[in-house]
């Protein structure tokens, strides 16, 4: 077999992927059209079809890599129970930094999903899942304060990270690092500033 037809050939079709990606982000699915996914990539609707069988197709295979990773990234919150205390926090940022990043490296299908009803609410489900059997996995281990609710605090940091990645990570407004460590800030220290009461 030619390498170099191999090689070309796999740089079509990651070239293709992009483009729909991009369309898919600023049309969506529905509008999006085969002609527009070509003519964004430079190639041919053969060079699509050589690929691809359909539209339905190309977008499932891009949902389900973005999907594969998301749920890999978001299952890292598990790595916290055997930490030391004094550990927990800098784990935590660690694994959210690696979720912004992860959503800063693809804005597009980020765009998609956390746009489109059917992904959105598919992953806001999945997610708070996740962070519901972490948290509560940590609560057990003592990381977690004991009178929290797991299932509010696991829809509440969901919907934080909605906000802040669809608000500032693609906006460019504010870098991964950043939100990272401003998101840790509220989680872990809460927003209330703690006085004495009197008398004491």
């Amino acid at each position: 077999m030619d390498r170099k037809k191999v090689g070309k050939g796999e740089v079509s079709r990651t070239r293709l992927l992009q483009a729909a990606a991009a369309e898919f982000a600023a049309n969506g699915y529905h509008r999006a059209r085969v002609s527009d996914i070509v003519r964004r990539a430079g190639l041919t609707q053969a060079a699509f079809y050589l690929y691809f069988p359909s539209k339905e197709w190309l977008y499932q295979e891009l949902m389900e890599a973005f999907f594969k990773k998301l749920w890999e990234l978001s299952d890292a919150g598990r790595k916290v129970t055997p930490l030391a205390k004094h550990e927990v926090r800098g784990r935590m940022e660690e694994n959210l930094l690696e979720l912004f990043r992860f959503f800063a490296e693809m804005p597009e299908l980020t765009t998609i999903v956390l746009s489109q009803a059917e992904e959105g609410e598919e992953l806001h489900r999945k997610l708070a899942e996740m962070v519901s059997t972490n948290l509560r996995n940590n609560q057990e281990a003592g990381h977690v304060r004991a009178d929290l609710s797991i299932e509010v605090t696991a829809e509440s940091i969901v919907a934080m990270l909605y906000r802040l990645t669809i608000r500032f990570l693609l906006t460019g407004e504010k870098k991964a690092e950043q939100l990272a460590k401003e998101a840790v800030a509220l989680l872990a220290n809460g927003m209330l500033q703690t006085a004495p009461l009197k008398g004491e």
